[in-house]
């Protein structure tokens, strides 16, 4: 009698959707007589179901192609899943301890220590230091990493337990001015808006904090004031 699979969970279950074409994708691990493969579910195509013999602890889909990104330990590979190819892969010299895929081409890697881009169109296999954490996020777990629309500003979010109560720690980055900010919160948001009389989009930045007191959301600011304020 055949063995009952087994799943295991990379991490968690690995999602991006794409609202324009309404298609979502999620990976998780499978175990069939000890032997893994990554198991990916097109939930808006007939559950469609692609397995590949590949050993990995995180898997995290493009978002709107049949690409994939694999981590076994300090080990990445991307995959285009149509061509059966490998894009590229690198070995890192530190952990990575969160990554996404932050736009059709870019992939954000997070260490103990510093935060990358991996270019999937750049000539170099190896990914590029952007900036280093701050020290406010030692020993936070990262849970979420956001760059705004030309690049230029990047929000790194933390959690971390202390006192009884989960607190939020954020580290909002200039690239041009190559300063953070610390901030206290849980989650965060890059906007643009359109103001009459202006001649370009005006760059936002919203955020909301639960602490002591309670929670609270904070409108959005204009980036331009707020890069005033980046002294680390």
């Amino acid at each position: 009698m055949p063995s009952s699979p087994s799943f295991h969970l990379i991490t968690s279950v690995q999602s991006e959707v794409n609202l324009a074409r309404q298609w979502l994708t999620c990976s998780v691990r499978e175990k069939v007589n000890d032997a893994n493969q990554v198991v990916i579910v097109d939930l808006y195509a007939n559950g469609q179901v692609m397995r590949r013999p590949i050993t990995a602890d995180s898997a995290i889909m493009h978002p709107t192609q049949k690409i994939i990104a694999l981590k076994a330990q300090r080990q990445l590979q991307i995959f285009n899943l149509d061509t059966k190819t490998k894009i590229k892969s690198h070995v890192m010299t530190e952990d990575v301890t969160f990554w996404k895929w932050i736009s059709e081409k870019t992939i954000g890697l997070v260490t103990e220590a510093s935060v990358y881009h991996w270019s999937i169109d750049s000539d170099s296999s190896a990914p590029t230091k952007v900036f280093d954490r701050n020290t406010g996020l030692q020993g936070s777990q990262i849970i979420s990493y956001k760059v705004n629309s030309d690049d230029k500003w990047m929000v790194l979010i933390g959690i971390s337990q202390q006192a009884g109560r989960v607190v939020g720690s954020m580290q909002l980055y200039s690239r041009e001015r190559s300063v953070s900010q610390p901030i206290e919160g849980h989650a965060a948001a890059f906007a643009e808006l359109q103001l009459d009389g202006a001649t370009s989009p005006t760059k936002l930045f919203t955020f909301a904090v639960r602490n002591a007191a309670g929670a609270k959301v904070f409108p959005h600011t204009s980036l331009n004031e707020r890069a005033e304020g980046l002294t680390c």
